[in-house]
């Protein structure tokens, strides 16, 4: 039987699209401090280009289909809810980063 996502922090691991950044990089990783979502954003996207500015965000996780991720660094909220839909991250804002690549 299929295990349910969200047993393991390892669920989340991997590279994720994100419609308001277009090419530009989402990943999920796992690390000594955590869980550490990385990325970068250029204006407006990262197709054709841009500058881009790399950043390292921390994300607190428990068991299940939720995950909070400190976007403070960037200007954001501290604690922004990240829910899984079935094949990637829903944020509240309705922006879903869908995952392109398990590692």
């Amino acid at each position: 039987p299929a295990r349910a996502f969200g047993k393991s922090s390892e669920d989340w691991v991997g590279r994720y699209a994100d419609p308001k950044h277009p090419g530009c990089r989402r990943e999920i990783n796992i690390a000594l401090e955590g869980v550490v979502v990385s990325g970068s954003d250029g204006t407006p996207g990262c197709l054709k280009g841009e500058r881009q500015k790399n950043w390292n965000l921390m994300a607190s996780w428990k068991p299940g289909d939720e995950l909070l991720i400190d976007f403070s660094p960037k200007g954001g909220p501290k604690d922004l809810l990240g829910k899984w839909e079935g094949d990637g991250i829903r944020f509240p804002d309705g922006n879903k980063w869908k995952r392109i690549a398990t590692r």
